[in-house]
């Protein structure tokens, strides 16, 4: 069975890719169903790129520095993303996957 790893950490998340090309460097769960799905990508897309926005650069006299306030703000927004996300994987899920959630945990800790 195939672990789906949902998680983040910059430039990275929330579908962690299972493959990668060395060639392309083309990421990949290994299921077609999560890897083609426009739902799903959409999803990735909106909560990779809010997760992103807590990372700022050269501020403060810090090369990288993580905006937990901001995190905690829109805390309830994505963990509405997330309930859909794993909503639409568990419509994909045929059995040959199973889905290991730590977006969840980072966020019941903030």
């Amino acid at each position: 069975m195939i672990k789906i790893k949902l998680m983040f950490d910059y430039n990275e998340g929330p579908i962690w890719p299972n493959h990668i090309d060395p060639y392309t460097f083309e990421r990949s769960t290994g299921v077609d169903l999560i890897d083609n799905d426009k739902m799903i990508k959409d999803l990735s897309v909106k909560m990779s790129n809010m997760y992103f926005d807590y990372y700022t650069f050269d501020t403060d006299d810090s090369p990288c520095k993580f905006d937990l306030e901001k995190q905690r703000k829109e805390k309830e927004i994505m963990l509405d993303l997330l309930s859909k996300l794993k909503n639409r994987l568990n419509e994909l899920n045929d059995g040959t996957f199973e889905v290991d959630d730590q977006i969840t945990n980072e966020y019941e800790r903030i």
